[in-house]
């Protein structure tokens, strides 16, 4: 390929023979005769094949939390007879710039390496390469490139933070609801008996151990806890505005992450998917990576299809608690479900389970006062 040099080169050489014929000058023939040959040679010179060169790419780790550190490390051997011509190296990072190195020569048997960071400022998918050697002569009249690898990918998920699961054993307003939820489920797990009081289920009575009683005598069961645990992410477009997005994601990956951690039947809903699974966390955050928000409207109504009996938290992240996404979802939830509404671009406070996640530190604090009550620290 010729370069910008060896266009202006062409251009000379051919003034050169037109001011040499019309005044006769055969100083300017000779000159242009110099310049198309000096062309020629830098044509050539490029045109050989470079030697067998081994490319080696290392990417560690493939997948990243946002803001953590991810590199790339290349390296080269020359498995030729003959040395290889200085290089420039290119490989594309991302969609915004990428890697520039300068490999000089190598000689037969020889190796050089390099590396880079890649940048993860922002979730998504990274592609890598294909790496590019590019080569020019001396004058720098003509330029081949060359490929030397292909593509590679660096996944990066979102940040995740530590938040506390709810239990039947939290202080917090939501813990207390659970509580009170667990005492009308019917549990399988005996505890102890005790003596009947009014409003107790007649159907606990242990007859037996009543008919060796001068009183009624009531099969007490270990308090019923939190066996799965739903949450829907809304990608409506229309409910978030600025960075809210941003942080629906981050708040779904996280209470994903601390469902899973402790070890409830957990589960991710979209209208576009459907997680579940014992690799449902991990799942989540390779498709959250790269979820982007939805034109129109989502039908989330089908999320309880198929799911197993007993206490359930169904946690939906969306925009405002007035959202079309919560009412469908607040519609379709069963009398066994507690629904938590984790509001990222609008918070208004009521009487019901909502949590405020305009903001990191405001998602924290208000889901920590939820769970463990206003008067516990707020984990970090």
């Amino acid at each position: 390929m010729i370069t910008r040099h060896g266009w202006t080169a062409i251009i000379a050489a051919a003034a050169c023979f037109a001011i040499g014929r019309v005044f006769g000058l055969i100083e300017l023939y000779v000159i242009g005769v110099g310049i198309v040959i000096a062309l020629l040679v830098a044509v050539i010179s490029v045109q050989h094949r470079l030697p067998p060169l081994n490319v080696r790419r290392i990417v560690s780790p493939a997948m990243v939390s946002v803001g953590e550190a991810a590199r790339v490390d290349i390296q080269l051997a020359n498995l030729g007879r003959q040395p290889s011509p200085y290089l420039q190296l290119w490989e594309p990072v991302g969609n915004n710039g990428g890697a520039p190195m300068q490999l000089a020569k190598l000689g037969p048997g020889q190796t050089a390496g390099a590396a880079y960071r890649v940048p993860t400022a922002r979730r998504g998918l990274v592609r890598i390469g294909p790496l590019r050697a590019l080569r020019r002569d001396v004058l720098g009249l003509s330029q081949r490139t060359t490929t030397l690898a292909g593509t590679d990918e660096v996944l990066v998920v979102p940040h995740t933070i530590t938040l506390p699961f709810p239990s039947v054993g939290s202080s917090g307003r939501l813990g207390q609801h659970l509580r009170m939820k667990s005492w009308g489920q019917t549990g399988s797990e005996f505890h102890s008996l005790r003596e009947y009081v009014p409003g107790d289920d007649i159907r606990r009575i242990n007859w037996k151990a009543s008919a060796r009683s001068t009183s009624l005598i009531v099969r007490e069961t270990a308090l019923e806890g939190i066996r799965r645990c739903t949450v829907v992410l809304d990608t409506t477009e229309s409910e978030y505005a600025g960075s809210s997005f941003e942080q629906a994601v981050i708040a779904a990956a996280s209470i994903i992450a601390s469902s899973s951690h402790a070890g409830v039947n957990t589960r991710f809903a979209t209208s576009e998917i459907d997680l579940r699974g014992p690799d449902v966390a991990a799942n989540t955050l390779r498709w959250l990576a790269t979820v982007e928000p939805t034109i129109g409207s989502a039908e989330v109504s089908s999320v309880n299809a198929g799911m197993m009996d007993g206490m359930g938290l169904l946690v939906v992240v969306t925009g405002s608690a007035s959202s079309v996404a919560a009412a469908q979802v607040r519609a379709a939830a069963t009398q066994d479900e507690t629904m938590v509404v984790v509001c990222a671009t609008e918070y208004t406070a009521s009487s019901r389970f909502v949590v405020d996640a305009t903001s990191l530190e405001s998602m924290i604090a208000s889901w920590s006062v939820l769970i463990l009550g206003s008067g516990q620290a707020v984990p970090t």
